[in-house]
């Protein structure tokens, strides 16, 4: 008996070590890395800020500012700031693209505002995530086209699972420009768990081009840039799925992206083959 509990105390020592290396080594630096924000003054009715949780944007207009994903942590009390410096007395409309933290954290900030995010969620899921502050005000069952200025702004639930199970969009059409949320990531590997669907990725990044005539996206995270950063993301799952399949494959298609943005079994290419695979067989 004793020798046993030796040997369970000698794993339990080697799973904390490693856990605690993990975090030091992956985890802390990709946290710190996504607290930096970047500010881009686009055009004089359009701010965008990366990082600090999820990339989010606020669009002015005479009367009402939009607000798209409202950031996480110390990053939402400054990015609100940013909201109410340009919005002043106008009235502002938020618009969360997907149910998760890092992009609803500051929602809280914005007491009284209509508050949109996709349908498919319930109240019940927003508090599970998020607490009781910041819950959705509206829940979107379809599309929704609002003018602002000189632009039309489109604001969509793709349906389905796909990063989560209601997944919103928001497309400006003068500017061509759509704010993707983490259904479209710049070198950053996936976050894949519940019911998100690899399958849904591709189907999205698919059909998007076809709907919307795109030329600029502002991905979940990551820089924002042209087309090619759907094209590379889609190009991301189509290699995972071949490598879940044949696993010969997989240690050239894991290396292919060595570069990207990642925490090794959470975010990763070998957490998204993994999904796939398990996904598969059940």
């Amino acid at each position: 008996m004793k020798t046993f509990l030796k040997v369970v105390g000698v794993l339990l020592l080697i799973i904390i070590i490693a856990g605690t290396s993990l975090y030091w080594i992956y985890v802390r630096p990709f946290m710190e890395k996504m607290k930096h924000t970047t500010t881009i003054k686009y055009d004089k009715e359009l701010t965008i800020v990366l990082g600090g949780g999820g990339n989010s944007g606020v669009l002015v207009s005479d009367s009402l500012v939009l607000v798209i994903d409202t950031k996480m942590d110390k990053a939402a009390d400054e990015f609100y700031k940013t909201v109410k410096e340009l919005a002043g007395n106008k009235t502002i409309l938020v618009v969360n693209t997907h149910i998760h933290p890092d992009h609803t954290g500051g929602n809280k900030n914005y007491k009284g505002s209509t508050i949109i995010a996709g349908s498919n969620y319930t109240s019940e899921d927003w508090k599970k995530e998020n607490g009781e502050e910041g819950i959705p005000t509206k829940f979107l069952k379809d599309r929704m086209d609002i003018s602002m200025g000189d632009d039309t702004v489109t604001i969509f639930n793709l349906h389905g699972n796909i990063h989560t199970p209601s997944d919103v969009m928001i497309y400006l059409h003068r500017r061509k420009m759509l704010f993707a949320g983490d259904v479209i990531l710049n070198k950053q590997a996936p976050a894949l768990f519940g019911n998100a669907n690899p399958d849904g990725y591709l189907e999205a990044m698919n059909e998007l081009p076809q709907q919307f005539e795109i030329e600029k996206i502002v991905p979940g995270h990551g820089e924002m840039g042209g087309l090619e950063i759907i094209e590379t993301f889609k190009q991301f799952f189509m290699d995972m799925k071949t490598a879940a399949a044949d696993n010969t494959k997989e240690d050239e298609l894991v290396a292919k992206y060595k570069d990207w943005n990642q925490v090794p079994r959470l975010m990763s290419p070998g957490a998204t083959i993994r999904f796939i695979r398990d996904k598969n067989d059940k």
